[in-house]
């Protein structure tokens, strides 16, 4: 009996204590009214306001709709005394709100709303999205970011040094998969020189050398981060370099340089390498892909003698090894030759 009074008598002060009650955050009220575009029947109108309010909508009023209605969210107050006063419109056994759908039953569906909702507020949760679902404000922000350029020297060096060497340039966090971490400490040499050119490139070819991409994010009540991952099928990520919107030729003139060439049984990476300090445009490898791929550099190649141009040169040596090469550009507008399979 002492026990279960000295528990109850912690519980109410731990309750009403005015540190604990600060550490708690209440979740905004919402209400919400529900629009019916056909009238359902009253026993389906009622399990909605039902499944709605265990969702956590604290006040649902179903009503019939006007002819200005919309989904929407309004914000009204401020700090604990804010509210939502949501519409959403009930039409073919489906409750539309602003960004989202929530289909008859699914509870979880409508939590996770309400979450986006409480953690976002209703201005990011209703503005337009663009690329990796962020607004075009967040968008900005990321692109700056992996703008900046890498400042320390990149080839042969540990991957997982340039990894942390090129991330720490960014005022924005870095998440990483569980299943990714293991790639990430990869002791391998990374072959390329990638100082000069912009972080987001450059930490994106890092990346795909060990089988990793990246993307940003926004994860609810929470800032814009970049989140470090195993490729997913059809899961947006940052590229290697961006396409070239200028023509070839005067986005990289050296590389239609005229020249007489024979090449006999030499390897592609030799063909690269001297070929490669003749030009000003920078010739970057692919190399964790060529390797995934079972392709090889080392495949010798033949080119007979004749009058042609540096890419025409690289193109054939490469189409003999499975390979070809793309013109692309870092976030700052810097031309390269991006080596692929």
């Amino acid at each position: 009996m002492k026990n279960h009074l000295l528990i109850t008598f912690l519980l109410t002060l731990l309750v009403h204590s005015p540190i604990m009650a600060s550490r708690v955050q209440a979740a905004p009220v919402v209400d919400l009214e529900l629009a019916m575009e056909d009238v359902p029947d009253f026993a389906i109108v009622r399990k909605w306001v039902e499944m709605l309010q265990k969702a956590g909508f604290k006040n649902v009023r179903a009503r019939s709709i006007k002819p200005t209605d919309k989904p929407e969210a309004k914000t009204v107050g401020k700090g604990d005394s804010q509210l939502y006063i949501v519409t959403g419109i009930l039409s073919s056994n489906k409750v539309f709100l602003p960004n989202g759908v929530i289909k008859y039953g699914d509870l979880d569906a409508a939590k996770t709303w309400l979450a986006k909702l409480s953690g976002d507020g209703a201005a990011n949760l209703t503005a337009e999205k663009g690329a990796y679902g962020l607004t075009k404000e967040q968008i900005v922000k990321i692109y700056d970011e992996l703008s900046k350029p890498v400042t320390l020297s990149t080839k042969d060096r540990p991957t997982k040094d340039v990894i942390r060497g090129i991330s720490q340039v960014w005022k924005v966090r870095v998440g990483v998969d569980a299943n990714a971490r293991q790639f990430l400490f990869s002791d391998k040499p990374f072959p390329d020189e990638l100082k000069g050119f912009t972080s987001g490139s450059a930490m994106a070819m890092v990346l795909k050398s060990v089988g990793l991409v990246m993307y940003p994010e926004k994860p609810v009540g929470s800032d814009v981060r970049i989140m470090v991952a195993q490729h997913q099928k059809e899961k947006e990520f940052w590229p290697t370099g961006w396409a070239i919107e200028a023509n070839p030729g005067k986005a990289a003139p050296d590389l239609f340089n005229e020249l007489d060439v024979e090449i006999k049984e030499t390897e592609i990476s030799k063909t690269l390498k001297a070929i490669a300090p003749r030009l000003k445009t920078p010739i970057l490898i692919d190399y964790g892909e060529i390797e995934r791929r079972g392709l090889s550099l080392e495949k010798r190649i033949n080119i007979p003698a004749g009058k042609t141009f540096y890419k025409k040169i690289i193109d054939r040596a490469l189409s003999q090894g499975g390979l070809h090469s793309e013109f692309r550009t870092d976030e700052a507008g810097k031309v390269f030759l991006w080596v692929t399979y």
